[in-house]
């Protein structure tokens, strides 16, 4: 039940591993809202195909929010969405921190409908389509697939199973309801899994569950046209960018087409009209809008459809301005009845201050295995369109059991990788940083340079480097499966040579550029209170003198990576810095209620 990809180059230590996840950040963003069921009773039909937005399920219809709802886990589903079962709980994390224990895992269980007013004549059937795998981890014969129905007596009742196996294409399952136990008005169904309980191995995808009366053994039309994946992006090379490196080069930086497909659910043809918009989302300013012609689409089949890619002219406050493209694509429904859910797909086209290969959701973990007395070190090759200032970088770490939280490694910027006997070209190299798993940018922990480097324009690789022997403590990170960069971007280095990446998808690493950021490890150790403070001279040497009608009982002085540097007394309003090395520092001065309050700092 649990995995190991050996990806293999010419050495024989030289390894790029792949493993399951062992905890989807998705869960830890902010911008989730905790679950809460409506406890509504549902009427016939009942239908969901999961093309919303999660990662829990739509609370008007499901009880439980274990599985994980997600545009990423299937592999070519019948419409955008998929309802992923795996050995994660609703929070993203394990269900036991422990390896090799199995059993039930997730459960997808509905609301209760009424079916009371209804008999077996009424030719109810309930159907739903099923993935094995997708883009995880395949489930093996014993981690099965489970659906119930809950009878008149409140007893659950097993109905369908099904062993695991390796990925296939999505399955289509039908059968009616005829069982008089069944007809009654606190009727539900459930989906269970088995897996490994500490990984996102065993994977199953679900995808458009309907109930509804007046079908046959043979009803595979839903009466829905669809969107049936993601829209490609507007950018060529990245997944997200900051918009100046963007403008500076947007004919090599902007795809030719974004391509978009539509799926026909009807038993006969249908035509439809797709349509196009997007808007700076921060300053509702209008970018661009089209109209493709009409297209017809066969019975049970999709169409692929392309907009041409639209010129951007928009100008921010300033060219260090955070840029959020909004692409809406839509189409009229064909049917006054269709489903209106899954006839829009908003996309967003963020342009911050960094590059990103990945799309921010990770399938899989990536690690290293080095050669003994080696180090293990990965790069990421990137391109500055213009001069600019590199801050730091983005880590999206893969949570493992047993953790790795608080293991050091090292930020490297080079401006080329050795070979053939010539020694790499550092440029920076920021030395006993420790993995954190803390939500950040979505999941992500950044990082920051003590002494951030003004670049010129062209090609740099950056990355991570975790020190030799390490053992069996490799460092677990992100892989994105739905984008492929590594092949021509990763590099790694596990015997004191330079191997291209032969894994794929996308190592989830994004250099940080432009204005200043504060860190992941400072923004853990800072909660500010109201409290005014003024400090002079600031940079300064030696003395800093410190303003403010609050008596503070301690100060805490801290790197800029949010290691703690000294713990140290206010002397007739002033602290004595002149032992730091120069840099930026964080201060934190707490008062008598414990409340604190940060100023950042420069030692001269």
């Amino acid at each position: 039940m649990f995995f190991l990809s050996f990806n293999l180059t010419t050495s024989l230590f030289a390894q790029e591993i792949v493993v399951p996840l062992t905890q989807n950040a998705v869960y830890q963003s902010k911008s989730i809202k905790p679950f809460q069921s409506k406890k509504t009773r549902a009427i016939l039909p009942f239908i969901d195909d999961f093309s919303y937005q999660g990662p829990y399920p739509d609370a008007t219809l499901w009880e439980d929010n274990k599985v994980y709802i997600n545009n990423t886990m299937g592999s070519f589903p019948p419409t955008r969405g998929v309802a992923t079962f795996d050995g994660l709980n609703e929070l993203g994390r394990p269900y036991f921190d422990q390896p090799f224990n199995s059993g039930f895992a997730d459960s997808l269980t509905s609301t209760t409908i009424d079916l009371s007013t209804y008999t077996s004549a009424d030719n109810i059937y309930f159907s739903f389509y099923y993935q094995p795998q997708g883009l995880g981890f395949a489930p093996e014969s014993k981690d099965s697939l489970f659906l119930y129905f809950k009878n008149n007596t409140n007893q659950w009742v097993r109905i369908w199973q099904k062993k695991g196996s390796a990925i296939t294409g999505f399955t289509y399952v039908i059968d009616s309801i005829v069982d008089p136990q069944f007809f009654h008005s606190d009727f539900q169904f459930r989906f269970v899994n088995i897996a490994s309980l500490n990984t996102n191995d065993d994977v199953w995808n679900l995808d458009y569950i309907k109930i509804d009366k007046n079908r046959n053994i043979n009803d595979t039309s839903m009466n829905d046209m669809a969107f049936s994946s993601q829209p490609t992006s507007i950018l060529k090379n990245y997944s997200s960018m900051p918009y100046r490196h963007f403008i500076a080069n947007q004919t090599n930086e902007v795809s030719a087409t974004q391509d978009i497909e539509v799926v026909n659910l009807y038993s006969i043809s249908q035509t439809v009209s797709l349509n196009s918009s997007a808007r700076e989302f921060i300053s509702n300013t209008s970018i661009n809008s089209q109209s493709l012609p009409s297209a017809n689409i066969a019975s049970k089949s999709f169409i692929q459809e392309s907009f041409l890619t639209y010129n951007i002219a928009y100008t921010p406050p300033s060219n260090k301005s955070k840029v959020v493209i909004r692409n809406t694509y839509f189409y009229p429904p064909v049917n006054i009845n269709d489903r209106k859910q899954n006839d829009t797909i908003v996309e967003d086209a963020v342009f911050d201050n960094y590059f990103a290969y990945d799309d921010g959701s990770a399938e899989k973990s990536y690690f290293l295995l080095p050669a003994i007395n080696y180090p293990s070190k990965t790069a990421l090759k990137f391109t500055l369109n213009e001069a600019d200032t590199i801050r730091g970088l983005m880590v999206h770490f893969g949570p493992q059991v047993p953790t790795a939280l608080g293991k050091y490694f090292s930020i490297v910027l080079y401006k080329s990788l050795g070979s053939l006997g010539i020694n790499d070209s550092i440029i920076l190299q920021e030395d006993l940083l420790k993995v954190q798993y803390e939500p950040s940018y979505n999941g992500f922990s950044s990082y920051a340079f003590s002494q951030p480097k003004s670049l010129a324009a062209g090609d740099y690789y950056i990355g991570i480097t975790q020190p030799a022997n390490f053992g069996s403590d490799s460092i677990y990170y992100g892989l994105d499966v739905n984008t492929n960069t590594n092949l021509q971007k990763l590099s790694y280095n596990v015997d004191g040579t330079w191997y291209s990446s032969n894994t794929v998808g996308s190592v989830m690493m994004r250099p940080i550029v432009g204005q200043e950021f504060v860190p992941t490890a400072v923004t853990q150790i800072i909660k500010n209170s109201s409290v005014q403070v003024e400090l002079f001279p600031n940079p300064t040497s030696d003395l800093l003198y410190v303003e403010s009608k609050e008596i503070f009982k301690e100060c805490r002085i801290y790197s800029i990576q949010g290691s703690l540097q000294g713990t140290d007394l206010i002397k007739n309003n002033t602290l004595d810095i002149s032992h730091l090395q120069p840099g930026n520092y964080i201060l934190v001065l707490i008062d008598s209620k414990g409340n604190s309050i940060s100023k950042k700092i420069y030692k001269l």
